[in-house]
């Protein structure tokens, strides 16, 4: 019992490490970018550099990961996912504006009857909207599409397989809330942890692990 206790622990630790390291990547990268540049490609790296973690715990799962090559492979793909990522981003930024505007302007306008209906349409529609944004990211890192066809794609990966999306979704809105109620966690792994969450639900559901199988 001990032993085990002990690996647990040990693996626990790796891994709040190396979501440490690249929380650290993400804010040196993004601010090599300007912020406004750096951002989603180092979104984009990020989810990589967890799907590259994914395929090595499947392909040598006895082998304990290590921080070695990790600035390396993340800048690789910051440079590579540099165009496609902040266009997947500049559309996901639209489509967040347009439905903030929308949610504005109708709790602020008398819009007699329809104005529930319409708020109540907004909310589930923020919702949709957020549970894509967590799925597009990693699709993003693992199939070479352009904005429109990723966006497409986690849509229908919502619609057509809703528990898989609800759990991803509720499991980063957890730790949302985690963040929220200790704010101190936030500096210490940031976007990793949410990212690394939705990353190992998409993996275990059968969505990335095929190809990555295949090209393993």
């Amino acid at each position: 019992m001990r032993p085990a206790f002990l690996d647990w622990y040990q693996r626990l630790g790796r891994l709040g490490l190396r979501l440490l390291c690249l929380h650290l990547l993400w804010l040196a990268w993004t601010l090599r970018g300007g912020v406004v540049l750096g951002a989603f490609p180092a979104t984009s790296a990020l989810h990589g550099v967890l799907r590259d973690d994914a395929r090595t715990a499947i392909a040598r799962p006895d082998e304990p990961l290590t921080l070695a090559g990790l600035r390396a492979r993340f800048g690789e793909l910051w440079k590579r996912e540099f165009a496609a990522a902040n266009r997947l981003g500049a559309v996901l930024a639209l489509c967040w504006a347009f439905l903030l505007v929308d949610r504005r302007v109708v709790e602020h306008l008398d819009l007699g009857a329809a104005g529930p209906f319409l708020a109540g349409g907004l909310t589930v529609a923020g919702v949709v909207l957020g549970v894509v944004t967590v799925l597009v990211w990693p699709l993003q890192s693992h199939f070479e599409e352009g904005a429109g066809a990723l966006l497409r794609r986690a849509l229908v990966l919502t619609a057509g397989r809703p528990a898989t999306a609800a759990l991803a979704g509720a499991g980063v809105g957890v730790l949302l809330c985690v963040y929220y109620l200790v704010p101190g966690l936030i500096p210490v792994f940031g976007l990793a942890a949410p990212a690394a969450l939705a990353t190992a639900v998409l993996w275990r559901s059968g969505v990335l692990a095929p190809r990555a199988l295949v090209s393993a």
